[in-house]
């Protein structure tokens, strides 16, 4: 049987990385491939080799990591030697994403402690009016209830029943019956969904369709394998003002943004007040 050098490589890394100590009698660290002057250490790889791999996917991953760190190599390489002095020099732009990554964590962590994420009903509906322009629909939507029964189900008339009823004792009866016997079902239908999704749910019968539930608030088709029933209560059309209900998770994150945009302005205000109150910070003239 014939082996291909990268095949032999990986091999001998595999063994060294079950157990083999071969190497690691040497003080020097064991380099497994080279590119030019540059060179890859065994511990390098196996502080990225997932465990628990199969020998194959211990082989491809082998391979494919020497091969990515060679080509990453060369490109290095490539971009010295045809790079002036300056475009080379990256100390300045390493130290700024340094600093910036730094500040980063630091405020990160203050947000976490400090902030306030409890956002009340109130709040979320006193945005909403005073930004119902920002709240266009960009697709239909619908509260409906949908249950779908095995094509045997007997009960296709019970159901059809409950589920055109407003009464909590009939709703109840109907949550418990869909959780016993339904393939699936929807019934909080004071939750907006996009009718897309509810559409999804039902076969294609060439005529349930937006127009067909923008008239009639009912339907009950059924395929080879299931009966499906919808009760469609409500339908908001695309390009019209978004329901609040459908807004809420929206503007909730929304509203914690400007918190923590506001905290963060004040942690920075306040630490720059603090320097200047301690004499730690002045303009100097020229």
């Amino acid at each position: 049987m014939k082996y291909t050098t990268t095949t032999v490589i990986c091999l001998t890394l595999l063994l060294c990385v079950a157990g083999c100590d071969v190497f690691k009698e040497n003080e020097e660290r064991a380099v497994i491939a080279k590119v030019k002057d540059r060179e890859l250490y065994l511990d390098e790889l196996e502080a990225v080799l997932p465990t628990g791999l199969s020998e194959t996917d211990s082989l491809n991953f082998t391979n494919g990591f020497i091969r990515s760190w060679a080509t990453q190599t060369l490109l290095l390489l490539k971009a010295e030697l045809n790079l002036s002095e300056d475009e080379k020099d990256v100390a300045a732009q390493l130290e700024e994403y340094r600093r910036s990554l730094v500040i980063y964590k630091y405020q990160r962590q203050l947000v976490r402690q400090l902030l306030d994420t409890v956002i009340t009903e109130s709040q979320i509906e006193k945005y909403y009016d005073n930004n119902k322009d920002n709240f266009e629909l960009q697709d239909n939507i619908a509260r409906a209830l949908f249950v779908k029964l095995d094509i045997g189900s007997k009960d296709v008339e019970k159901v059809r029943k409950l589920c055109r009823s407003d009464k909590q004792e009939d709703r109840d009866e109907l949550q418990e019956f869909c959780l016993q016997h339904a393939q699936s079902f929807h019934l909080n239908d004071q939750n907006w969904i996009p009718f897309g999704e509810l559409m999804e749910q039902l076969p294609n019968t060439g005529y349930l369709n937006l127009n067909y539930f923008s008239t009639y608030q009912f339907a009950h088709v059924q395929d080879s394998t299931a009966h499906y029933l919808v009760d469609v209560k409500e339908i908001k059309y695309k390009n019209s003002v978004s329901p609040i209900e459908f807004e809420k998770q929206n503007i909730r994150s929304i509203l914690l943004n400007q918190r923590k945009l506001e905290l963060i302005q004040k942690l920075e205000k306040d630490i720059l007040d603090e320097a200047i109150a301690k004499n730690q910070f002045e303009i100097l003239n020229n």
